[in-house]
């Protein structure tokens, strides 16, 4: 008699093979849904991918404006820290005075065309002597050349470079120009032949008074020694200007060296600075006249 534990295994063993039967027909669809869930991986991958580059990018614009945030505040500290600008006016000579010149030069230039190419070539045409061309020739130059030459040291503006230091405070600005040292840097501001400006670098140290065979009948009341930064210019280039004329007093007197004068929208005027240079001028000037160091 046959076991009686043998029989479900059997029955079990013919279920497992019927179902193999069944699926080896549907081994073929499979391919299709491998496929379609490569793609999805695919898609899934390059999804990641594009994700990690719009976040590094955002990261990146994010770091950029942080930066822009950090050099905001620095910038906003070093203002802070300083509180008075790097160049600072000492010197006005007041914007009437400045115009009047301008215009009287340009009015000269026009006078001398005027002779020199209209007046002058009409004597010629006409057949006039020669020292008739020659007088109406020097009508148009001699006007010119005068205001030049006469106009040249006229000083329009005086600025002072300051260091970080002297930039702190008022009161670090007021020791700086108590002590300030004969290198101080300067730039002087004139008025060229074409009513331009033009502009001298120099420092504090190089200015001394005008011997009286230089000061150019009173219009000249400081001098400096040109001879080497001439002998550095081409010789196509303007000789350097060697002669100033600072008036004493082109804006109300200030006793009080704290003080600063407005000069309409230009903003203030520190005269109290250039006056401490010019008695550091005038000191050393009287120290060498003596023989003391």
């Amino acid at each position: 008699m046959p076991c009686t534990a043998q029989a479900p295994c059997g029955r079990f063993l013919m279920l497992a093979s019927c179902a193999v039967r069944q699926l080896k027909p549907s081994a073929r669809p499979l391919m299709p849904l491998a496929r379609a869930s490569l793609l999805r991986h695919v898609e899934r991958r390059s999804y990641a991918q594009l994700s990690k580059q719009v976040g590094a990018k955002e990261n990146q614009q994010k770091e950029r404006a942080n930066d822009g945030k950090k050099q905001a505040e620095h910038l906003g500290r070093d203002q802070t820290h300083n509180q008075i600008p790097e160049r600072l006016i000492i010197y006005h000579a007041g914007t009437g005075r400045i115009t009047f010149l301008a215009m009287l030069k340009l009015t000269s230039i026009f006078v001398s065309v005027f002779f020199c190419a209209n007046a002058a070539s009409s004597y010629i045409k006409a057949d006039k002597p020669a020292y008739e061309v020659v007088a109406v020739s020097l009508c148009g130059v001699v006007p010119f050349a005068l205001i030049a030459y006469t106009s040249a040291p006229f000083v329009t503006q005086i600025h002072i470079h300051l260091p970080s230091a002297a930039r702190a405070s008022r009161l670090a600005l007021e020791r700086y120009v108590q002590a300030i040292p004969p290198s101080a840097p300067l730039s002087f501001t004139n008025i060229s032949g074409i009513s331009l400006p033009r502009y001298s670098k120099l420092q504090a140290g190089d200015l001394r008074p005008a011997p009286p065979r230089a000061r150019r009948f009173g219009l000249v009341n400081f001098v400096r020694d040109t001879t080497a930064e001439n002998a550095a210019r081409k010789w196509y280039n303007l000789r350097a200007v060697g002669k100033f004329y600072v008036q004493e007093a082109p804006i109300e007197k200030h006793h009080n060296r704290s003080k600063t004068a407005k000069v309409g929208r230009k903003g203030v005027v520190d005269v109290w600075i250039w006056d401490a240079i010019k008695g550091k001028i005038a000191s050393r000037a009287a120290a060498k006249e003596t023989g003391r160091p």
